[in-house]
């Protein structure tokens, strides 16, 4: 999703993409837990899952990131690429692994492990290098400062404030006559 957001996709195209990424994980889980040969159509629903959402990075975000500007797009390049490379590999990984019982349940361990390794940590830290110089705003986020936010500032401009009475039996289940509103 953040691959996603670095590209400034619309929410709806966002909220698709993850939607079929969860069907690809949900389905090479069950491709795993099945001991029949049914595992390959699991397998086969999250290969074609997985190509949809290569087609979504190739062509759809990598075209709304570079016209964010050319860092978003170089941002958006060098993640994408290390991401869906890696996301190649565990189709690999699991015709290796559960699909064909070709290496061992430690190799396979080492094997989704780095993995694992390099697709998640690796690919926050570039992807936090990248924004380093980009501001949220370009990218159609509005993220506020916790001394900008009215709700901590103590605005009561769509707040209502509650004044509350300290005297013994204040407020307790409710409007008691001791709360006044602002």
């Amino acid at each position: 999703m953040d691959l996603l957001l670095t590209a400034g996709l619309p929410w709806p195209t966002i909220m698709w993409v993850v939607l079929i990424d969860e069907v690809m994980i949900i389905t090479g889980l069950v491709g795993a837990l099945v001991r029949s040969s049914y595992k390959w159509g699991y397998f086969t629903f999250g290969c074609v899952a997985l190509l949809y959402i290569g087609w979504v990075l190739i062509f759809e975000a990598r075209t709304h990131a570079n016209n964010l500007g050319s860092d978003i797009g170089r941002t958006f390049l060098l993640c994408g690429t290390w991401t869906f490379f890696l996301w190649c590999l565990y189709p690999i990984a699991f015709g290796l692994c559960e699909g064909g019982n070709v290496i061992s349940p430690d190799s396979e361990a080492v094997f989704y492990g780095v993995l694992d390794a390099c697709a998640k940590p690796v690919f926050g830290a570039l992807l936090i290098w990248g924004h380093r110089g980009i501001e949220p705003a370009r990218l159609g986020l509005h993220i506020r400062d916790y001394d900008s936010d009215p709700a901590v500032i103590g605005s009561t401009r769509g707040h209502e404030k509650i004044i509350r009475d300290d005297r013994p039996g204040g407020v307790s289940s409710g409007n008691t006559g001791n709360v006044d509103t602002v």
